[in-house]
This record gives C-alpha cells, structure tokens and sequence, in this order.
C-alpha cells in the first residue's frame, strides 16, 4: 500500500506541475491554432480528421484533464482562501467530462434540403462501405477509418479484398496496358483550340475505358471511329452511302452503279448492295438496320447502313486515331487528312484546329481516383471531395468512389458496392420553402444566407421556422444551424443545414458556471488573503 501511494504520489506531483501545465496548454494551443489554418483552407471535415478528432489532439486534451485534476489533489486537504480556486478547477474537469459526453454520445451531422421535397435523414461524418449481394438478398456494411490520409485496410470478405482508402481524391487520367494490340479498341487524345478558345479532349473505343467515342462541344459534335472507316469518310460518291460492318469495321462507300434499286409492294424503296462478295439490303429511307430474307429489319446483323449528307448541315469532325474527316462546305466536299503526334490539321469553322496529343492501341484511358488535400472555397470544398476505395476480385483491381455505386459480375452473381455517409433517421420531416442568399454588392461573393423551412410532426401537426446565423433551429435536443447551399441542376438553391446533438451541453454549461464563479471567488479570497500581515503565496 505504501509504494502505492508513493507512485500515485509521483504521478500527482508530474502532472500537478505547473511547467507541465504550461506546456500542454502551449501544445493545445498550437494544434488549435493549425486545426482552424486548416479548416479555412481545406474545409472542416479534413481539419476533423487531421487535428480536431486526431489521436494526439485527444491526448494533448486528456493531459490537460489530468493536469487540472492532480493540480487540484495535491492541493488537499480544502484550504479556504483556495475555494475559488477548487471551484474554478471543478467546473475544468465538469467541462471536460461534458465534452467526453458529447463526444461518445454526441450525434454531428448535416441535412441536406433540396427545394420543396422533405428529408429527415442525417448524415454524418464517419464514411460507411456496403457490399450488396442482391440474389442472395444479404448486405454487408464496413465502417471506413477515421483518417485525412490514403489508409490500406488489408480486410477480406467472401474473395472480396479491400485494398486502400482515400478520404479525399479527385479523379487524373491514367493508361491501362492491354495484353493485345487492337485497332478497333484505341484512345486518343486531342486538343481543339483557335485563338480565343482550348479544349483538350479524350476519347476511346475500348470497353472498359471511361471516355465515350462521342463529345459535343458547343455547335460542334465530335466522333471517333476506327482507322479503317477513314477512306469511306472521305470518298465522295453522290448518295453519301457507308455500309459498315460492326464485327470487323470494314466499310464500303458505293457508287451509283454499285447500288440496284426496286419498289417493294409496300411502296418503300429496297436497295441491294454487294458488300465484298456478300449481298446486303436495306431500306435507305427508312433505318440504318439491314433486311434478312423475309424483308424484315434485322438487328442482329452486323452491318449498318447510314448517310454522310445527314453530317453535312452541321458541323460534325470525325476522328479515327491518326486521321482527320470533315465536310467542307465551301467546297461541298467531304476532306480527310492523315494528323501524327503534336501535328495539327486546320479546321473550316471559326479558325479552329485539331491537334493529336497521344494515340495508344496498347492501352487504355481511364479515370482513377487519386489522394489531394481538400481545396475550400466559400465555404465549400471545390476539390478533393469524392471518397475512393480500391477493390480486388479474382485478381481484377478496380475503384469505387462515393460518386456512384458500383457493381461486378462475378459467377452467376451481380455484387453492388457503395461508398457513403452513416444514416440516422429522424422521427420527423423538414421541407425548405425558400432559400435566400445576400451577396456582397457589386459581386457575386455570398454575404449570408438562410432558410425558411416547414418541421412536419406526424399527428403533431407541424410548424414554420427562418434558419439563419446565430438562429437555428431546435426540436427535441437537436439544433439545426445553416451551414451551406448548393444549386440543383434545374436551377433553384438548396440548403445543408448543421445538424447537432449534445448530451453533455448541461454539464458544459454547470462547468462554465463553475469556472465563472470559481473565478470572481478566486479573485476576492487571494485578495483578502494576501492582504492579512505575513500571508505568503500558496
């Protein structure tokens, strides 16, 4: 018992030591000050992550509790002109109690309000992964870690593997090699620029790839074929015809004499061509799709009938890898032009030109997803803020990201992956009437905004509520402040309002009344002490 004691004494005058105190309260503040420089650059859920909720942030706060509170024994038993000072004390450690409350019971989320359309699910700030198996009708939720940095997770289920997490990435353009080279399946990159405008683009015909074949870009549309349909852009026969096989991307473009033409009883016009040897029919009037023998469309078939003259009113550009194709209609020829890599080829609208940057047919372009700190801007994060997880199956990697679910076929089975907030479910609905913003005049740099909202109760009727700075919302121990906005793409704003749940707040309150108190006590006893002849410090 007595070496007990004498080690509990050790400790009690470590952590009641003032230069202990100094420093912890100095490192406090450091880590304070560097969570609120974070915060204001790269938003506050990094800030969370990093500083706030990190675990030295939460040690440097326990050292500080358990220097408040060996300060207090070791100046036991009760001295009266130290009362203050023991009230000043516990209304420390009652705060921190609080806080410790809040903090494992505490809910800190946000409800996002999109225009006239209720909502009562909160979102918090703990990322959550589902795995679906919908045949066998089972889900799997896996809790993601808690981190502002890339955190490999080495966890298994069922031959799923989940590799590495981002908390915070962006998608960068990445090359897939492929084992075969295959001029069907290529990518390539361009640049479409004149002198007032630049647009780099990717495009691809492999399967996998992320990049369509197709891109509109204002008036102009954008195609990428295969190389070998090149010769049939550019030939110029009076009907405009391409016949195309799909399988192989052969194509032909036949003249006049090539093509027999009869009325079906029907009265539709009937073409027969000879496409290499084999006969094809098709209505020209009617679809793309070929006839079989019974003069029915035949989707399965892998030709495709089309004109050019339907590309020769607007301004279409048709790209196959290291070819050029466009209908010039100064001419009112159809024009081709080979292009290699970092050459250009002039283009007849508004001084534009194409420019080849990169033609693979080794690989493939793909978007995945890479870690960056979070970038804030008026209060909203402009980059970084798509969460990304690393899959493997049967030895094939791929990402999920918090943008859109996705899904792989394995077997006989579809397995469904999600990345997402966890939900808690409210007993109650709010609607947003309105949303108001004020920007600063002469700008468009938002001032304030605010939200007029209707809480719907059930049988409890429900009731109107304007939300705005330093007045929120509250109902049933949780307070909805304004947080943020958003525009939906039809136009109108919506409002994410802060969602807050704090079981200690009573005892944060008691602790700062106590601290108040304690100090005005404080204050007086030290006074009237050290005013008695040969009071001393202490």
């Amino acid at each position: 018992m007595d070496t007990i004691i004498h080690y509990y004494r050790k400790i009690e005058q470590f952590f009641g030591n003032l230069k202990f105190a100094v420093v912890i309260i100095t490192l406090f503040a450091i880590f304070l000050g560097y969570g609120t420089f974070m915060e204001s650059y790269h938003g506050t859920e990094y800030a969370n992550r990093l500083v706030y909720k990190s675990i030295i942030f939460m040690g440097i706060q326990f050292c500080m509790f358990l220097s408040i509170f060996f300060a207090t024994m070791i100046r036991l038993p009760p001295r009266k002109h130290l009362y203050g000072f023991y009230v000043i004390h516990a209304g420390l450690i009652i705060l921190f109690l609080g806080s410790f409350i809040t903090y494992q019971s505490g809910i800190d989320g946000s409800l996002t309000l999109a225009p006239n359309q209720a909502s009562r699910q909160i979102q918090l700030s703990e990322d959550e992964f589902k795995i679906q198996f919908p045949a066998k009708g089972k889900e799997v939720t896996i809790d993601l870690p808690f981190s502002a940095g890339p955190k490999d997770l080495n966890i298994e289920y069922e031959g799923i593997k989940l590799k590495t997490f981002l908390p915070f990435s962006k998608n960068e353009m990445s090359w897939i090699p492929v084992k075969i080279q295959d001029e069907t399946q290529t990518t390539s990159r361009y640049r479409i620029f004149n002198d007032n405008f630049g647009e780099f683009i990717t495009l691809s015909l492999h399967p996998k790839s992320d990049f369509n074949n197709t891109l509109q870009l204002g008036p102009l549309n954008v195609h990428y074929m295969p190389s070998n349909l090149s010769a049939c852009f550019v030939s110029n026969t009076p009907d405009g015809l391409i016949i195309w096989n799909g399988e192989s991307s052969e194509c032909i473009s036949p003249q006049p004499a090539g093509i027999k033409k009869k009325k079906h009883t029907n009265g539709k016009i009937i073409a027969e061509v000879d496409f290499l040897g084999q006969k094809i029919l098709f209505m020209p009037e009617m679809s793309p799709l070929p006839l079989d023998a019974k003069f029915e469309l035949n989707e399965k078939s892998p030709f495709r009938v089309f004109s050019k003259k339907l590309f020769e009113k607007n301004p279409h550009l048709f790209l196959f890898g290291k070819h050029v194709a466009f209908y010039n209609k100064s001419t009112s020829l159809w024009e081709g032009h080979p292009v290699e890599i970092d050459q250009q080829v002039a283009l007849p609208w508004m001084g534009f030109k194409v420019r080849l940057l990169e033609h693979k047919a080794d690989a493939y372009a793909t978007m995945t997803p890479t870690y960056v700190k979070p970038i804030q801007e008026n209060s909203q994060v402009i980059e970084g803020n798509m969460k990304a997880l690393e899959v493997e199956i049967e030895g094939e990697n791929f990402w999920v990201t918090s943008m859109e679910p996705s899904a792989y076929n394995q077997a006989d089975e579809r397995i469904r992956f999600e990345i997402g907030k966890k939900i808690i479910t409210l007993p109650y609905e709010l609607v947003l009437d309105q949303f108001k913003m004020d920007t600063d005049p002469g700008t468009s740099t938002p001032a304030s905004f605010e939200s007029y909202v209707t809480l719907f109760k059930g049988n409890k009727g429900s009731s109107k509520h304007h939300i705005f700075m330093n007045n929120p919302l509250k109902h049933e121990n949780f307070t909805f402040y304004q947080a943020s906005y958003f525009q939906t793409q039809a136009g109108p704003y919506g409002s994410v309002l802060s969602v807050n749940f704090d079981p200690g707040r009573p005892w944060k309150y008691l602790g700062s009344l106590l601290l108040v108190l304690g100090s005005i006590w404080h204050y007086f006893l030290r006074r009237k002490h050290l005013a008695k002849p040969g009071a001393k410090n202490g």
